[in-house]
């Protein structure tokens, strides 16, 4: 029976955070595989050859490879966006009660958003490492010889072969890159709803739907083109076998880009991030708020 709006708690958070992660990730996963296929390709494809690969995994390994590494995506991203809906709420909460920022929406926003990226990569990243590992395995294998059988077989037998580390390698990157990434999603997307109240002359809970989902997304894209180098080199450091393919962080930016460059190297894949950030973004933001807003109205 629906009541009156009641203030959100952790539950609201972390069921409107999962619903709306297990929603857009299964949506945009095909785009995902490829952009990490072409990610870590040394190749000179160009971003038509990026697009190609979409018919040819099709074609070699049946329709449903295009899902590949979704269900190890999907059991890490209920967990990672509720947790990085529910810490940046919290943060921000507290945040604002500090008398010097509880009338700075978009830099509360920017530290809430920053440290809630920092907090949701920390508990979830081996489940990021195996998707990555999962999505590839397939590349240059014949049907049937794969390395892991499944996400709870990744998640032993990297450790055995590789050492804990393996889990974790290239989360030095991932914690440099979702800091800002998303610490500037949420502080764009407060300062496009802001601007766009402020056209309308409306109040934040009237504001159209569409425009809404713009507004995140928009944000989504502006945080991925400023830190979009950093996923670049997450992928090489899961992906790689053996000794550390970079020595660092630093060292990885320097390689990268001059043996490869910066539109073929550390912005590789770019463009088809876009086509996933947009839809996805797009997505998780409105779905949030809606399934908060109907948990609360519909709490009994």
């Amino acid at each position: 029976m629906a009541g009156k709006p009641q203030k959100a708690g952790a539950k609201e958070f972390i069921l409107a955070g999962g619903l709306a992660g297990v929603v857009s990730r299964t949506v945009i996963a095909p785009v995902e595989r490829v952009k990490i296929i072409f990610q870590v390709s040394r190749g000179e494809r160009t971003f038509m050859g990026m697009l190609g690969i979409f018919p040819e995994l099709a074609r070699t390994e049946g329709v449903a490879s295009l899902w590949k590494g979704n269900s190890a995506a999907v059991v890490r991203v209920v967990p990672y966006l509720s947790m990085q809906f529910l810490s940046f709420e919290k943060y921000k909460e507290y945040i604002q009660s500090r008398p010097s920022m509880n009338d700075r929406p978009r830099t509360t926003s920017l530290f809430a958003g920053s440290l809630a990226g920092v907090t949701a990569v920390a508990v979830t990243y081996p489940l990021d490492t195996v998707r990555a590992r999962m999505a590839l395995q397939q590349e240059g294998m014949t049907k049937g010889a794969y390395q892991y059988r499944g996400m709870l077989d990744a998640l032993i037998k990297i450790p055995q072969h590789e050492g804990v580390v393996g889990l974790y390698r290239g989360m030095a990157a991932t914690v440099t890159g979702a800091a800002p990434y998303t610490g500037l999603k949420f502080c764009a997307y407060e300062t496009f709803k802001i601007s766009l109240q402020g056209l309308l002359g409306v109040e934040e809970k009237d504001l159209p739907a569409y425009l809404r989902v713009g507004a995140g997304a928009t944000a989504g894209l502006v945080a991925l083109t400023i830190v979009y180098p950093f996923d670049v080199i997450r992928r090489r450091m899961q992906t790689h076998r053996g000794s550390a393919a970079y020595t660092s962080i630093v060292s990885a930016f320097q390689t990268i880009y001059a043996q490869e460059g910066l539109k073929n190297g550390l912005y590789r894949g770019l463009s088809l991030n876009y086509l996933k950030t947009l839809p996805n973004v797009a997505i998780y933001m409105s779905l949030y708020d809606y399934t908060k807003q109907w948990l609360l109205t519909n709490d009994a």
